[in-house]
């Protein structure tokens, strides 16, 4: 009993006990208290986040704290130096046992920030609290890889929504422990009265958690927008997850009082999301794809990532070179399980990555290496970190699609990873330099050339060469001039309500005739106001109507020294640049049989390739279906037979149970292998169209197509029917999408006119 009492002790002072009291308010404030520690030097520094992995951007989330004091086990003061926004010097430091401090949330705060609404805080006194940990906990120096204890006093009946899972609960405290400090800071929470659904996905429980203030969105309803994305994307990692709970955590704002920096950002367990809030029928669309972009980031970058990312510096960050992996990767896993498991179709996810090809065109430097923009991503190349969603998915799937062609279909990106997973992990990361030699060791020598070419390189990727690969048609329209804004960057400043120019390292030759100067905010282009709601409209107008040499007018606001804001017309004769013509995807029409089956092998989960000669016409497609299950006792050519289906194509027949009823029968082709597979290892069979009446309009078809079997080659027919089958042409060729048959009966004899008809000539003797 005394050993316990000792460890126990010993290990309340190498931990920290945070503890936040909800139900303790000032001011749209909240107190955070916490037990120190044990520090032996006698001055030390404590630390607010200045940058959070996931944004890459200055937060800065010491500014809102303020008062914070230092006390020894018996109260007494200890000396506290506020050293920056996000740093303090503790004094005495080694009699220190508690501290307390205040925070102000940052959802409607009146001060200047870079806070992403998705990263930021709420105190809603009896409503609403969104505990976004960098905004409320911080670390002494050199002592965040001890564990952490927090303690939260609830209003009752409210419920902590979060990824941890805590130690204890009651109905007015909940106490959560992470084993250090950047598990903390990758667990949100949010407390108020809950609207909470649950999941079973694999191996996990995932929770959705809304806060709706006029509840025009639910849980109910948005787990049933996720639930089929998220099992299939289950299937997509393998049949388990890296999980045993995930939170989805829903904050939507009133739209009168929503601030525009919207959006989600990934965590370990969880990810929070803050949305205007609108019927959720309309959110539904986004949502989902949001939803399978931040599910994806269990496995990169919160499971397997690099030592930058494992040992995150908080304050001076050195960051990974692998955002390509880390947001693209994730990007196009997103997208790609979508069309993988039919949520959505190959033409749709097409298009998505044609948008992607686009938007890095047209927007972002294609010249500079993937990895310098990501080692620079909050420094000199911000403007560029938007590419890591574009041109970053567009590198997953060209890499996929290279891969796939080296392997003969055997090994995809996520196999890939899951090789590299199965040597790293979420307590083992590797080593950022070594990341291409361990890809390329566990794939193919051209793969470690691809990464060091066009991620590593300035190369822009090889997109027709690679899609050509695939049977994709690759067509740019004409490059065109457009006047140009300047090149700068633009933001939105919270306070003012404002376009803002939030950086001009990459402005142009008119952006420095114009005179831009960062923190400049728009009023009005042409003396058209800007606004949220305008702006993307005015500024397209301008770029496509405006010609070189037109005068171009801005009313902008600048500070003045005493800090106050005053307007000013800027002003400078147009100037054009060349814009990239756009480019669209497509599915060739004759693609050749190497092309489909690259093409299948990459888009769906279970590839079967038709032959292009058994598609290519409506009878065609029916001679190949009877003839590919007909023939001797034996294995029939079942990846030929599922290659002429839809994806959800269904077979049904007519049956009669027990009682003598005529009842529907459905299955799957897949169902249909299953229950007749055995049956023709045993036993021969050969069913032969007997004639057939087809209805066709445009790209559908309606065939009626009577039959008789027969189990022994050239023996007497043993059964009759018909079967009704619905035919389909996309993608260059004829698809079933559904067949249900019927048996001939005494009072269902086959039609006359499905049948052969006797030659005229034998028909005119047999009446004389």
């Amino acid at each position: 009993m005394a050993l316990m009492i000792a460890t126990t002790a010993l290990a309340q002072t190498n931990s920290y006990r945070y503890s936040l009291d909800l139900t303790r308010v000032k001011d749209d404030q909240l107190q955070v208290e916490l037990q120190t520690p044990a520090i032996s030097q006698s001055s030390i520094r404590f630390y607010m986040p200045k940058i959070i992995p996931g944004t890459y951007s200055v937060s800065d989330y010491g500014k809102f704290v303020t008062e914070l004091k230092a006390y020894t086990k018996k109260g007494k003061e200890l000396p506290v130096k506020r050293l920056d926004d996000n740093s303090w010097e503790i004094s005495k430091a080694n009699q220190m046992t508690r501290m307390s401090y205040w925070v102000e949330d940052i959802f409607d705060t009146q001060q200047e920030h870079g806070i992403y609404m998705m990263s930021a805080t709420n105190i809603e006194e009896g409503v609403n609290f969104v505990i976004h940990t960098p905004g409320f906990f911080g670390y002494f120096e050199n002592m965040k890889e001890i564990p952490f204890e927090l303690s939260i006093t609830k209003p009752e009946a409210f419920y902590g929504s979060t990824g941890l899972i805590p130690v204890s609960s009651t109905p007015t405290q909940d106490v959560y422990r992470t084993g250090d400090y950047d598990l903390l800071m990758d667990s949100p929470l949010m407390y108020n009265l809950p609207d909470t659904t649950f999941i079973n996905v694999a191996n996990a429980r995932v929770l959705v958690s809304v806060h709706s203030p006029n509840k025009q969105v639910t849980s109910a309803f948005l787990a049933q927008q996720f639930d089929k994305l998220l099992q299939a994307t289950a299937q997509y990692l393998g049949g388990k997850l890296p999980v045993e709970k995930y939170a989805f955590i829903l904050y939507f704002a009133e739209p009168g009082k929503a601030q525009p920096a919207q959006g989600a950002l990934e965590h370990n367990t969880s990810s929070f999301y803050y949305i205007s809030e609108y019927p959720q029928m309309m959110l539904a669309p986004s949502l989902v794809d949001i939803a399978a972009h931040e599910f994806f980031h269990i496995v990169t970058p919160l499971t397997l990532h690099s030592e930058e990312i494992a040992n995150f510096n908080f304050n001076e960050p050195i960051l990974s070179r692998h955002l390509w992996l880390y947001e693209g990767v994730t990007e196009y896993a997103s997208d790609h399980v979508q069309v993988r498991y039919n949520h959505i179709s190959p033409a749709q996810f097409l298009d998505k990555l044609a948008e992607k090809i686009n938007n890095n065109r047209s927007q972002y430097n294609d010249t500079l290496p993937f990895t310098e923009l990501s080692q620079k991503a909050a420094a000199e190349h911000e403007s560029q970190y938007g590419n890591v969603y574009e041109k970053g998915a567009v590198i997953a799937a060209m890499l996929d699609i290279r891969l796939l062609e080296l392997s003969n279909g055997q090994l995809d990106l996520q196999k890939l990873l899951r090789r590299l997973s199965q040597k790293y992990g979420i307590n083992k990361p590797f080593k950022d330099e070594a990341l291409f030699g361990e890809l390329e060791e566990m794939s193919y020598p051209e793969i470690g050339d691809f990464l060091r070419t066009y991620v590593a390189g300035p190369s822009p990727l090889p997109l027709q060469e690679y899609l050509q690969k695939v049977g994709i048609v690759y067509e740019q329209q004409p490059d065109r001039q457009v006047a140009t804004f300047g090149k700068v960057n633009l933001g939105f400043n919270q306070e003012q309500m404002r376009l803002e120019v939030s950086g001009t390292s990459d402005m142009n030759a008119f952006g420095q005739a114009m005179g831009y100067q960062k923190g400049d905010l728009l009023i009005s282009l042409q003396g058209q106001e800007l606004t949220p709601a305008t702006a993307q409209a005015i500024i397209q107008g301008y770029s496509a109507n405006t010609k070189a040499g037109d005068k171009v007018e801005m009313l902008i606001a600048r500070k003045n020294e005493q800090g106050e804001y005053q307007q000013m017309t800027l002003s400078a004769p147009a100037q054009t640049v060349t814009s990239p013509g756009t480019v669209s995807l497509r599915m060739a029409e004759k693609a050749t049989y190497e092309q489909l089956r690259l093409r299948n092998q990459w888009l769906q989960a279970n590839p079967n390739t038709a032959r292009p000669e058994d598609v290519e016409s409506i009878d065609a497609l029916l001679k190949t279906l009877y003839g590919v299950i007909s023939g001797p006792a034996g294995e029939r050519n079942w990846e030929r037979f599922h290659a002429l289906f839809t994806p959800h194509a269904r077979m049904s027949a007519m049956a009669r149970n027990k009682s003598g009823q005529q009842l529907l029968v459905s299955m799957t082709p897949q169902e249909y292998q299953q229950k007749n597979a055995p049956f023709f290892m045993e036993s021969g069979f050969w069913e032969e169209e007997l004639g057939r009446q087809v209805v066709q309009f445009g790209e559908l078809a309606s065939v009626m197509s009577a039959y008789h079997f027969r189990t022994q080659e050239g023996g007497e027919p043993q059964q009759r029917g018909v079967n009704s089958i619905q035919l389909v042409k996309e993608q260059g060729r004829w698809w079933i999408a559904n067949i249900i048959w019927n048996t001939e009966r005494e009072d269902n004899p086959i039609p006359a006119n499905l049948l052969p008809q006797p030659p005229k000539e034998a028909s005119k003797k047999a009446k004389k």
